[in-house]
């Protein structure tokens, strides 16, 4: 009986490693549009007026806009970025679509602003922003 049971466990644990190297492997989920608009930014136009924004992962951020900076905190909901600034004290959402990345732009609609065209920047505008950041100082 005992060697039966033996047999029987090594039998499952085979089965179970030979099931687990053929299942097949899942992609992976992509990585959605707000991921990049944390991580690196976005410069938003409306009407007439290009507001910067760097998001940090604390739920703040930091802007500027005609020379004035700005602070506020946000939250992601779902595919949306609601946030709250020192410009504007109620809360505003703007739905981001999927697959943009940095370096995308699209237009997008704020219940307070409108019409909105958003811009995430790249790696590259942000190291060429703070290289002329640094050498104004």
């Amino acid at each position: 009986m005992r060697r039966y049971f033996s047999f029987a466990a090594i039998s499952l644990f085979a089965a179970q490693t030979a099931n687990a190297q053929t299942a097949p492997v899942e992609a992976a989920p992509p990585i959605d549009t707000l991921y990049f608009v944390v991580r690196d930014g976005i410069v938003m136009t409306t009407q007439g007026h290009t507001m910067v924004i760097d998001y940090n992962e604390d739920g703040t951020f930091i802007g500027e806009l005609r020379g004035s900076a700005f602070e506020g905190t946000y939250r992601l909901d779902g595919a949306r970025l609601c946030a709250m600034s020192s410009l504007a004290t109620s809360e505003t959402c703007i739905a981001y679509p999927e697959g943009m990345t940095s370096g995308d732009t699209f237009d997008a609609v704020s219940p307070a602003l409108g019409g909105v065209r958003i811009h995430i920047r790249t790696p590259e505008e942000n190291r060429a922003a703070a290289a002329a950041a640094q050498a104004e100082n």
